[in-house]
């Protein structure tokens, strides 16, 4: 969809089963879609055509593109080997099955280093994206300029960042934290029903709420400072849904 007209650009992707999620290439060269028939699809969002499949024994519950657009990491509602990373395009397995059970969401780190794995009752786990090796500690927020540090909270919901402030879903709303301070930023987003699903534009100056059946698009640029938008990077002018 066009974030400008709100028009659908080109045809719909169409996967077997119900979709659970998606991301984009911030290229805008891929898609890649997670579903109910234990597929993790990748699209050429040039031509919406599917390109290659990876079958799970059960759903695939979150998907995830490296910043770099050159991996893919899907996981699905499983016990065992339910974690993979696999190359974009050529969908070669990058590292062995990672086993993290009932994985709900999947996210790289800005620099696709790392990636992190939510389960639903396992909590969080984050992983080097070359080697695979689980990191061990708390994860905690550094302050450069005075060397403190403090403890982020971690609840049921959806978290996204551009590596300047994080977007943090819980309920039916959306609140903004600063990664520096970690003091709340901007008002809350409040919507309608419980928000399903959160995503950001490689700049930070959008942000993408699945509610219900809709998805509602903000501009962020009207309620933070400009300082919390990385500059240099074009926004795509299309999303999926």
């Amino acid at each position: 969809w066009s974030i400008e007209d709100r028009q659908q650009q080109g045809p719909t992707m169409q996967a077997d089963r119900r979709v659970y999620s998606i991301a984009v290439s911030r290229d805008g060269l891929w898609v890649v879609s997670g579903d109910y028939g234990n597929k993790a699809i990748v699209w050429n969002a040039l031509t919406n055509e599917a390109v290659r499949h990876t079958r799970y024994r059960h759903s695939v519950y979150a998907v995830d593109i490296s910043s770099d657009c050159t991996r893919v990491v899907a996981a699905s509602y499983d016990d065992a080997d339910n974690v993979r990373l696999s190359g974009t395009a050529s969908g070669t397995e990058l590292l062995p099955p990672i086993s993290h059970r009932y994985v709900v969401g999947v996210k790289f780190s800005p620099d696709s280093s790392r990636f992190a794995t939510a389960s639903y009752y396992d909590g969080v786990r984050v992983y080097g994206t070359y080697d695979g090796k689980v990191f061990q500690g708390t994860i905690t927020s550094v302050n450069i300029s005075d060397s403190s540090s403090s403890e982020w909270p971690i609840h049921a919901g959806s978290i996204v960042s551009n590596g300047r402030f994080i977007a943090c879903s819980a309920g039916s709303s959306v609140s903004l934290w600063d990664c520096m301070s970690q003091k709340q930023i901007g008002s809350l987003i409040t919507h309608s029903t419980v928000v399903g699903c959160i995503a950001l534009s490689p700049s930070g100056g959008y942000l993408a709420c699945g509610v219900g059946n809709n998805i509602t698009v903000h501009d962020l640029r009207d309620v933070l400072s400009s300082k919390y938008f990385v500059r240099g990077v074009s926004e795509l002018r299309h999303c999926a849904t």
